[in-house]
């Protein structure tokens, strides 16, 4: 599986979970069948069954050992099916309808990655050896 489409699973994972206890639970819920409704085989109804389970996270709780369960469900989905990417992203940006302004963002870096994220805007960035490497602003 590329990068990519791992980063996507852990995003949309990270919504799936946070999303439980709130008021969003019901929106993700649907996302998230949306998803599976595409997918094949045993491990749907494994899923299926998993994503109709009560949620009993508290709200604003986020259980690690869920979102590491629905990123490797996610990461088998996409790898089997990488049409499945945009259905995952709509998981991962998931708003609430109430207030249509509010999103979640999950963003992550492992080793020596760096992020750059902004939600409204725009960012600039410039990179190059004077500006990284000898520590000089420009």
């Amino acid at each position: 599986m590329n990068e990519e489409l791992a980063e996507l699973a852990a995003s949309g994972a990270t919504a799936l979970v946070s999303a439980m206890g709130t008021d969003l639970w019901q929106e993700a819920k649907r996302l998230m069948s949306r998803v599976l409704a595409q997918a094949r085989g045993s491990r749907r109804n494994e899923l299926s069954v998993a994503l109709n389970r009560q949620s009993t996270a508290t709200r604003g709780a986020v259980d690690a050992g869920a979102v590491d369960y629905w990123t490797e469900a996610l990461s088998q989905l996409l790898d089997r099916n990488p049409d499945l990417a945009q259905d995952v992203m709509a998981l991962a940006s998931l708003r609430t309808p109430e207030r249509p302004d509010m999103v979640i963002q999950v963003n992550s870096a492992t080793d020596s990655g760096e992020v750059f994220a902004v939600q409204r805007g725009t960012q600039h960035f410039a990179s190059g050896p004077k500006s990284r490497d000898s520590g000089e602003r420009p």
